[in-house]
């Protein structure tokens, strides 16, 4: 690390040179390790006839893992500052401002930990503000897509960067890059700088197994999405549906935020691998549903939210859509690439632009961007609820599903309030005359918290049976997408009835406590007064 770090601390052009050289070794390197990966595998593969599967190891390095080891330095020195370490970090983030003028990307969100070093980023971008200011307004581009939809390739080919492409999961996290404008367009665009985010593919194999792997999914495309001027929503093909989740997880997020306001971002359908001339207006139809069913949702969200009727257009604004063909004009590896690829993706970077020039929009300078990085990632971070869901509709479906759930809760509570209050009036109102009545009161105690057993069982069963007649009801409140929690409300109930049954056993016998600590009291008062009559009358 420490060679690493001296080479990057070499004058510019050395500098580059160094990466360079460094990616070339490492990608050797890892070319090595990954063929003796992939041969391992097949051999496991081979031997073991069931189902069973084995992990292996990311042999992948590059650069981009030793910047994320620098990011984590930088952390460590942050959080427990040490002389000694604190020097030796202080120059880094200056060092990753360099290398991003010089066309280096950034890691913003680190995809092994789903975490933003918001320490890090924070210096690097004012480190970047320094070295641009005062020529340092910038405007944000995004993508966003499922995995191996040609993300990383349409910025390359668009913008003349070098994101990571591969077949399979290649980019992890989101990775940003600045691109200088020229001077004669800067006045036109508004901006000097072009940020450009790369995002992982969403919805991979990898993380489908996971519960909750919609979380991780939500949480980077709300945060890329709130980030970007414009988002290209990339597809493959006439798919439509696949993204659809997602956004209306990204603007009901924004509602909660309070992030829906003027300055919204706009969002720019591409598919890709599409030759027809017409598609265009074969995919009308399918666009047209697409953008209503998000406005549906949305209207749902806003009034779980209590934000009024809204849409979603009033949160993201529709540009327009883009039909990209098949980068490839034949069967790689041979294949020549596709001339209409490249056409389409310059025809797309135009419009790109066009909206970028045609939007009247506050400047937002780099140290702009980089508060607002900071206060959307902890607004990300801060919500839990709706994360937690694939889609809106599954959330308006919980939501009224607690609801309901809330009210056969105060039902069971005042119930048993009621029970309690007369079990506690019995008790007070027993006729017990002398402390030899103390087998009597244990009676009734008893017979009290078994009468409490058998209320405490009905009305658990009472909201049990109550659970699975809403259950039945498959045609209301969509309750069909949320049968996943049931067991979750079964429990709910359960522990509910535990705790009333703890609370109402301990009222019981501190109620007869009191009951005879009164009779002890009476005995005593009875025996002094016997007392001073004697004395009195000798």
């Amino acid at each position: 690390m420490f060679c690493f770090i001296h080479g990057l601390s070499s004058p510019r052009e050395e500098r580059c040179y160094f990466l360079k050289w460094m990616k070339l070794n490492l990608d050797n390197l890892t070319r090595e390790q990954l063929s003796y990966s992939r041969q391992f595998y097949k051999q496991h593969c081979e031997r073991q006839r069931d189902n069973s599967t084995v992990k292996t190891d990311d042999y992948s390095l590059g650069n981009e893992h030793f910047l994320r080891e620098l990011s984590q330095l930088y952390e460590l020195s942050i959080l427990f500052p040490v002389d000694y370490l604190s020097q030796q970090t202080a120059k880094l983030p200056l060092l990753c401002a360099e290398m991003m003028l010089d066309g280096f990307p950034l890691e913003l969100v680190d995809g092994e930990a789903s975490n933003m070093p918001t320490n890090w980023i924070r210096a690097v971008l004012r480190q970047l503000y320094e070295l641009t200011a005062p020529n340092s307004n910038i405007c944000v581009v995004s993508v966003l897509g499922v995995q191996s939809s040609g993300k990383s390739t349409l910025l390359n080919i668009m913008f003349g960067i070098q994101f990571a492409v591969s077949s399979g999961k290649c980019t992890q996290g989101a990775y940003m890059q600045l691109i200088k404008v020229r001077e004669d367009f800067r006045k036109q665009l508004g901006c000097d700088f072009i940020m450009v985010i790369d995002t992982e593919g969403l919805k991979s194999p990898e993380l489908a197994e996971l519960v909750d792997s919609h979380v991780h999914d939500n949480e980077l495309a709300t945060l890329v999405v709130g980030l970007s001027d414009i988002t290209i929503i990339n597809m493959s093909m006439e798919n439509v549906t696949e993204m659809k989740d997602t956004l209306q997880i990204v603007g009901h997020a924004f509602l909660r935020m309070k992030q829906a306001g003027e300055n919204k971002p706009c969002c720019l359908f591409v598919h890709q691998n599409m030759a027809s001339v017409a598609a265009h207006e074969k995919s009308l139809k399918d666009r047209l549903l697409l953008v209503q069913q998000l406005n549906e949702m949305i209207e749902i969200a806003a009034k779980m939210e209590k934000k009024g009727s809204k849409k979603f257009t009033d949160i993201m604004a529709y540009n327009n859509t883009a039909y990209i063909p098949n980068l490839w004009q034949g069967n790689p590896p041979m294949a020549p690439v596709n001339t209409g690829y490249c056409e389409a993706v310059d025809e797309l970077k135009k419009c790109i632009m066009g909206f970028i020039a045609d939007n009247c929009r506050e400047e937002q300078s780099i140290l702009d961007f980089e508060r607002w990085t900071e206060d959307l990632w902890l607004a990300v971070k801060y919500e839990n609820f709706i994360f937690s869901f694939r889609n809106s509709l599954v959330a308006d479906a919980y939501t009224r599903l607690c609801i309901q759930f809330n009210m056969w809760d105060w039902a069971f509570r005042k119930h048993m309030y009621s029970w309690l209050r007369e079990a506690e009036t019995k008790i007070s109102n027993s006729e017990l005359v002398s402390l030899g009545s103390w087998d009597q009161m244990e009676g009734l105690l008893q017979s009290l918290k078994t009468e409490a057993e058998c209320e405490l069982d009905k009305a658990e069963e009472h909201i049990l049976l109550s659970l699975a007649d809403y259950y039945q009801k498959k045609e209301k409140d969509h309750v069909y997408l949320v049968k996943m929690y049931k067991e979750d409300f079964v429990n709910s109930a359960k522990s509910l009835r535990r705790e009333t049954h703890n609370s109402i056993m301990n009222k019981l016998e501190t109620a007869m406590e009191i009951k005879k600590g009164k009779v002890k009291l009476e005995v005593v008062k009875t025996s002094n007064s016997l007392a001073m009559e004697i004395q009195c009358v000798l």
